[in-house]
């Protein structure tokens, strides 16, 4: 894969956003729920990806809201496979710049606490933990998992 690029897509892109959202997570959120989503004042997505001799590549996505100066990342993820390469890291500067170019001063998400390498990507870019909420997700085993509740300032 060459250095694929984060554009910003839309209502076309839904059904790949969706896709990679169900592999990423252990509960999509599904077509409608993303096509909803997009549909909301204020929020944007963004997708990674790169043209190949093979074809098109999406490797990685993020949904967000902004509203007045606030973001709030909505989902974000890399797929499985293309992991451990910093598209993650791209996804969400990708994603900060352009929350600030809309007018966003901080930015908000949660992440399962057991998603290790979440949680350690978004402190490696300025997040600070502020809450947690116990029981907020379920893993694919229906356990219930604590969220992580995150700030930075942009």
């Amino acid at each position: 894969m060459t250095r694929p690029s984060v554009v910003l897509v839309g209502r076309r892109d839904v059904e790949r956003l969706a896709e990679m959202q169900a592999t990423c997570f252990d509960q999509p959120w599904g077509h409608a729920s993303i096509a909803k989503t997009l549909g909301l004042s204020g929020a944007f997505a963004l997708m990674l990806r790169d043209t190949t001799p093979a074809g098109r590549i999406s490797a990685g996505f993020a949904i967000v809201q902004v509203v007045t100066d606030q973001a709030d990342i909505l989902t974000l993820g890399v797929v499985p496979g293309l992991r451990r390469r910093g598209h993650g890291s791209r996804v969400l500067a990708a994603t900060i710049a352009e929350a600030a170019r809309r007018g966003a001063k901080s930015i908000f998400l949660e992440v399962a606490e057991n998603n290790v390498a979440g949680v350690g990507l978004y402190r490696r870019a300025g997040f600070e933990i502020i809450g947690r909420r116990e029981g907020y997700y379920h893993d694919r085993d229906g356990r219930k998992v604590a969220a992580i509740t995150m700030r930075a300032a942009i």
